[in-house]
């Protein structure tokens, strides 16, 4: 590609969509990064390579002019949890069907895409993961013969401003005694998002990416227990894990798809059933012990993650990212 490299990022408002914008204007694309609430994302503008607007992706009219004059797209837009019936299908499926007419109508041939580790139309053990699949199985059936498409499938995404370690740091410091861990032994290979943002940039230029699914990890296996205990560890809190086992799993699932936020829902239990581990693909190398040890080191104790978690809070709704 000569001359200015326009990318259309979807989903960039979102964790792993901000640390994706910075990455590839750096190197050089002018990346466009909708929402539907640009006041929320401003630091985005910090760079001049970033252009942020407003609008609504989902409406196909107004996906299709933000696909004008781009050479490539990057889609991240998924969610974890349906706030209604039918948002898996909606958000996995039915828009990918509309962002492939608008780059077939509009002349982009280049679409890098992020799944999820686990993602199976066939076999997935959850609607999130069986949506998912059948979502990435529609973006390379299609690329067969209108676009170069890459996927990637990711484990669970850790860094600052994430939805994993800040999401079970901020429940766990209001606990004292015993904490109830549903699906403890469930494997988990976490991956930096740097490292995923890195591989997702290289790829864009790469004819050797086209056409393939790229399942990535870091290089560490832990079970959710673990990770928790490394979190509990490193912010010195008087909490112990305190395993369910299935039946009480299932329960604390049921209870808690029920209230505001939806912390944990049968869906969640269901993805959890099956290892989120990689038997091949990309391994990372950042590691997310070393990286917790970090933190404790950076600032010592409770108090001081606190507040680096109180000046970096958890970014993004449910369709802005992952």
């Amino acid at each position: 590609m000569s001359g200015q490299r326009n990318i259309l990022l979807l989903g960039g408002s979102g964790f792993i969509g901000k640390q994706l914008a910075f990455a590839l204007a750096n190197r050089g694309w002018q990346v466009t990064v909708p929402s539907r609430r640009p006041h929320r994302n401003r630091e985005l503008l910090v760079h001049p390579g970033i252009r942020l607007l407003e609008g609504n992706i989902t409406d196909p009219a107004r996906l299709r002019e933000l696909c004008v004059g781009q050479q490539a797209v990057i889609n991240l837009v998924g969610i974890l949890h349906e706030r209604r019936k039918g948002d898996f299908r909606r958000y996995h499926v039915e828009f990918i069907k509309t962002l492939v007419d608008a780059c077939g109508e509009t002349g982009i041939r280049r679409l890098l895409h992020v799944s999820a580790l686990g993602a199976d139309q066939a076999t997935g053990s959850s609607l999130y993961l069986r949506s998912k699949g059948e979502g990435e199985n529609l973006l390379h059936t299609f690329g067969q013969r209108e676009l170069r498409v890459t996927s990637f499938q990711p484990s669970v995404v850790f860094g600052k401003e994430d939805n994993f370690i800040n999401q079970f740091a901020g429940i766990l410091r209001w606990y004292a005694g015993y904490f109830p861990l549903a699906c403890p032994t469930s494997k988990l290979q976490p991956v930096y998002v740097g490292d995923l943002v890195e591989l997702i940039v290289n790829a864009i230029d790469d004819p050797e990416s086209y056409s393939k699914r790229y399942p990535v990890c870091g290089p560490e296996v832990f079970t959710l227990r673990q990770i928790l205990e490394l979190i509990i560890d490193t912010l010195q809190l008087p909490v112990r894990i305190l395993p369910l086992g299935k039946g009480l799993s299932r329960l604390q699932a049921v209870i808690l798809q029920s209230l505001p936020g939806k912390l944990f829902t049968m869906d969640n239990y269901r993805s959890l059933q099956v290892d989120n581990v990689c038997a091949d693909g990309e391994h990372c190398e950042t590691s997310l012990r070393q990286y917790l040890h970090g933190l404790s080191a950076m600032f010592g104790n409770k108090r001081y993650y606190d507040q680096f978690r109180k000046n970096y809070p958890s970014a993004g709704k449910p369709g802005d990212h992952r």
